[in-house]
């Protein structure tokens, strides 16, 4: 391997191994401390550390070399800051570490200020739901967003995009700020850091510099390395259940649900949901989940007995963190709620109107300090009896309310970052629900729910009308790298009604399309026995097989004119592709076959839930739709046909 040599500016030289013979992101550092790094198509360049969004001001800068890594360490008034550069398989691997006794750090920036050359737009990972993920145009003034988390991809208009990532989320959040353009006489500026909300700091999580030809690839790799990190399991069947919200809402009563239950049983064959879940509206209050309601007078246990005598699993909706300032909890235990530092509590709903949260008279909403033993044993005794009762589906909600950082709260045990009370408490909860309930997770960050959440909600409430869609759209397609990989990305309930509901039937077909491709939760809300047979049969359509596929999103980096999905079907030699022309205006497009499934050629069929029409060999598909219409296309390249398989990939 080739060296160079490089003058540090403090008397001395060294030599330092050029890594662009066997990686192709370089990385430069220079006598002042400042650093570059260079990839194909992306640099970074002018990078310099930062702690609490302040520059450091070093007054010595020293740097080693050895043969595995380069590390520059400055020395500070009161105490160091070192960044440690190495090779770890095909990233740029960057440590940083901290090192004093007096040193308050909140945020600590591995750089600062640095210029982004060769990259037009950012491929943003959600850091919750609504979190507008996917790909953006860099921001140009201080109104559009400026914020990415945990996996940002850096996007040019050709070429390679660059990621960089943190991989290990056990006690610390990581962000890139994104300075928009105004600011800055049109330079692109970014900053990466850490969240270490004032906390004593001990080890410092990498940060992890890769790239790859497709945007999406890019991305997706990454997730995968976050995901062996932080020890994921993807190994749940996908999720193919009912839930009450949709049609009930907070309105069912136990009765209603036994209603329901037998209705289903007159569809023959049976509908092959394997879960019944029941939703928000079964307690008196939120925080007192296991009192008695007027819906539910006898509490959930006749409920679930008579879900588990249908053959269906049970699955409850809870909101794990709420407490309601009338609950029965909250008299009994004002105490156990997060406060602000000048000790008032914080208040996640204010209701003071007419409309209240789910019919109860709570005028607060607060959330409870999972810090405090007794809150932990009063919530593990929740999860407890829930599991006794025979649930095996648990939808935890409104789980950003224990996000708070522990630097702006006052908690019952202090010293701990935001990231590790949520994971202690979700683990709490894993250990209680046990390795085989299925956990779908909702209004939540991400990251703190790595290795323990199968399933998470990705997009706003679902409603039904086209124009709800908008988020469900942006979000899926935003988190698709992330399905099947961090956990099953939940879409939301899907409409099949034809009454009460705003949508055409070419625009729901469009949705119950775009849900079920994409590999994630698929569940609805809808009573089968009230629905049209061709509803039915479209929700049977997309039933899951046992092996998850998940859709790839080719064009997600391009200005595309129609919306496409692409599922590979590893055991047909054979594709599935979707198109969905979201627009208010006809449109047609050509595409090769080669641009979606990397054949040149290939036996097409016209395909939905009455059938399929073969189209003979293409090597190009010529798509017209009308506003709102999608056109599903099976390519075989053994010219098999898909036959009675479902679009889940199910004979």
């Amino acid at each position: 391997m080739k060296t160079k040599t490089i003058f540090l500016g403090i008397g001395l030289f060294f030599t330092t191994a050029i890594f662009s013979l066997a990686q192709n992101i370089k990385f430069d550092i220079r006598p002042d401390g400042t650093f570059d790094v260079k990839a194909t198509n992306v640099s970074l360049l002018n990078c310099y550390p930062a702690i609490n969004n302040s520059s450091l001001k070093p007054t010595k800068i020293n740097f080693t070399n050895n043969a595995s890594s380069k590390t520059i360490q400055y020395t500070l008034i009161d105490g160091t800051l070192e960044l440690s550069f190495s090779y770890e398989g095909n990233a740029l691997k960057i440590t940083p570490n901290l090192k004093s006794k007096t040193i308050v750090a909140d945020y600590i920036s591995i750089l600062r200020d640095a210029e982004v050359k060769g990259a037009n737009k950012i491929y943003r990972t959600s850091k919750e739901h609504m979190g507008e993920g996917g790909v953006k145009k860099w921001p140009k003034d201080k109104t559009e967003f400026s914020n990415c988390s945990g996996v940002t991809g850096l996007v040019p208009d050709s070429g390679s995009t660059l990621v960089i990532a943190t991989r290990d989320f056990r006690k610390y959040m990581s962000y890139t700020n994104l300075s928009p353009t105004d600011r800055n006489e049109g330079k692109k500026m970014i900053e990466v850091y850490l969240a270490a909300e004032g906390i004593p700091v001990t080890t410092l999580p990498s940060f992890y510099l890769t790239e790859n030809t497709s945007a999406f690839l890019a991305m997706q790799n990454e997730a995968k390395a976050v995901a062996t990190v932080m020890n994921v399991k993807t190994d749940k069947p996908q999720s193919y259940h009912w839930c009450s919200w949709y049609y009930a809402y907070f309105y069912l009563t136990d009765q209603m649900l036994s209603g329901y239950l037998k209705g289903f049983n007159t569809i023959k064959p049976r509908i092959p949901i394997k879960t019944v879940q029941i939703d928000a509206g079964y307690h008196p209050h939120v925080g007192d989940w296991l009192e008695p309601s007027d819906k539910f007078p006898n509490g959930l246990e006749a409920s679930v007995k008579e879900i588990l005598a249908d053959g269906y699993k049970a699955g409850i909706w809870i909101g794990p963190y709420m407490v309601g300032n009338r609950s029965k909890l909250y008299k009994e235990h004002p105490n156990w709620i997060l406060r602000t530092k000048d000790g008032k509590p914080i208040i996640n709903l204010l209701l003071y109107g007419e409309n209240r949260l789910w019919g109860a008279m709570d005028e607060e909403i607060y959330a409870l300090d999972t810090s405090n033993p007794e809150v932990m044993n009063y919530l593990r005794n929740v999860f407890r009896t829930f599991r006794k009762l025979g649930i095996t589906l648990f939808k935890t909600d409104f789980m950003l309310y224990g996000a708070e950082n522990s630097n702006k709260v006052i908690r019952h045990t202090p010293g701990k970052t935001s990231m590790e009370y949520q994971r202690e408490f979700f683990e709490m909860i894993r250990q209680e629900i046990g390795p085989e309930s299925f956990w779908l997770g909702c209004i939540a960050s991400f990251e703190p729910l790595l290795g323990f959440a199968d399933a998470m909600r990705i997009s706003g409430d679902i409603a039904p009308n086209w124009e709800s869609s908008i988020t469900m759209f942006t979000e899926s397609k935003g988190m698709q790298h992330v399905n099947n990989v961090w956990f099953q990305n939940d879409p939301d309930a899907i409409i099949l009604r034809s009454k009460y509901n705003h949508m055409s039937d070419m625009e729901a077909k469009s949705l119950i399309l775009w849900m079920g491709m994409l590999g994630g939760v698929i569940n609805t809300s809808d009573i089968f026995h009230e629905i049209p047979k061709e509803r039915t049969a479209l929700f049977r359509f997309l039933e899951p097989n046992e092996t998850k596929l998940t859709a790839a999103i080719p064009f997600i980096d391009k200005d595309d004119k129609f919306e496409v999905l692409v599922r590979n079907y590893p055991n047909k030699n054979a594709y599935a592709v979707l198109f969905i022309n979201r627009k208010e205006e006809e449109i047609s497009k050509t595409y090769s076959l080669q641009s979606l499934i990397g054949s040149e050629k290939g036996i097409c069929f016209d395909w939905d839930e009455n059938g399929n029409q073969n189209l003979g060999e293409k090597t190009s598909l010529n798509i017209t739709l009308k506003p709102h219409e999608s056109k599903l296309i099976y390519i075989s390249k053994d010219g098999k046909s898909p036959q009675v398989m479902t679009l889940g990939g199910k004979e």
